[in-house]
This record gives C-alpha cells, structure tokens and sequence, in this order.
C-alpha cells in the first residue's frame, strides 16, 4: 500500500474526491470535467473609466518601472503591460506595436494595468518569493 508522505505533494483525501466522479449506476470512477469557458467581446463589457482609474490607483508595483502600450493607429487601447527579464510582455497580448512607456507616464496618458499581466506577475512573487 503507498503512503504519502506528508510533507510533500497534495492531501490525497481532499485531492482524488475533486477530481474524480464515481458512477452512481457502476462504480465506474471518471475524471470530472470543468465547464470553464473564456469570456469574449460579446459577453464582457468594456472596462468603465471608474474601474480603470481603480486600477491605476491600486497598482502597487514601481513607478519608474518600463511597461508596454500598444501603439494605436484607431481603436484606443486602455492597458499598460507588464515586462519580462527580456523587455516582453508577460501577457500573450498580440500585437507588434508596443511601446515602452514608465509606469507613471503610461498612467499619465490613462492607461491601466492589464489585470492578466498582474495575475502572472502576482503569481510569479508567489513561487520566487520575489
């Protein structure tokens, strides 16, 4: 019988029973699956002018910091993206033209942090501890 050992790993207990189903009618054990669907443009309202000033104001990362706009030549942008060690957006926004901008001053010019880009981020200083 293989024991866990404790230190390491997920608590088998809480971890098999949300992953897995068992047929009421067999036994069977399935895998249950996520009804997870991306948003798109039909289903998600543009951001109001309030939240992304509520972003710019809870955006707590340094000001000075480099960040990337999108250089439009017609539909306004309103995200600023956050850089990698090689100067790359860490969203997998896509689009060639992106310029760099400091935080402040893409603030400045009423962008907002991209909230996929802070998750990342946000999540990255959680495993690093940096």
């Amino acid at each position: 019988m293989t024991q866990a050992i404790e230190e390491f790993g997920p608590d088998l207990a809480e971890a098999i029973p949300e992953t897995f189903d068992v047929c009421g009618d067999c036994g069977t054990p399935t895998i249950q699956l996520s009804s997870h669907t991306c948003p798109d443009s039909d289903t998600v309202d543009e951001p109001t002018r309030e939240d992304l000033n509520a972003r710019i104001d809870n955006d707590s990362y340094p000001a000075q910091e480099t960040v990337l706009v999108i250089e439009t030549t017609g539909q306004r942008s309103y995200a600023y993206h956050e850089t990698n060690e090689n100067d790359n957006p860490l969203c997998p926004v896509n689009h060639d033209g992106l310029k760099e901008l400091a935080r402040t001053e893409a603030q400045r010019q009423r962008y907002a942090p991209c909230q996929f880009c802070h998750r990342i981020r946000d999540a990255n200083q959680e495993v690093t501890g940096q």
